[in-house]
């Protein structure tokens, strides 16, 4: 699935979901994050941040972190790195690392790389939520280190 494709998904959805979308960001503030992470955002980061800076789910309390609140949280990160989502109020946390590969980032958890797919990672909580007997987020590491099926 494409950002877009996910973004036509959510927007259509939306009546039907516990997802409480935040109002996309401006320009400028992409530009600001930018410029004070030191890093440029992939496309479809930027495309989704344009889309809504971020959204909450009554689930878990599960987050797409604004991105002002990525910049209040700064200092916290390695270069080329910052939280992407939480849930429980940072009870665990997904983070992105912008990566010279082909795809230009990593979605990782717990040390497990999951995903060089934005689109991917909010279609898999979409779907399967934080944790669900179907797999939800808290078990994707698992599955990508072959430990569950």
């Amino acid at each position: 699935m494409t950002i877009h494709g996910l973004l036509s998904t959510l927007k259509a959805n939306l009546s039907q979901t516990d997802i409480t979308l935040y109002p996309g960001a401006s320009k400028q503030l992409i530009q600001q994050f930018e410029q004070e992470m030191s890093l440029t955002l992939p496309t479809d980061f930027k495309a989704f941040y344009s889309f809504c800076n971020g959204f909450e789910s009554a689930e878990d309390m599960f987050r797409i972190i604004p991105l002002e609140e990525i910049l209040e949280q700064k200092r916290e990160f390695e270069p080329q790195q910052f939280y992407v989502a939480e849930y429980l109020t940072y009870c665990d946390i997904w983070e992105v690392e912008l990566t010279s590969q082909s795809s230009g980032y990593q979605i990782h958890h717990m040390n497990v790389t999951l995903t060089d797919s934005l689109a991917t990672f909010i279609d898999r909580f979409l779907r399967d939520g934080v944790y669900t007997k179907n797999g939800g987020l808290l078990d994707w590491p698992d599955e990508v280190q072959g430990r569950k099926s």
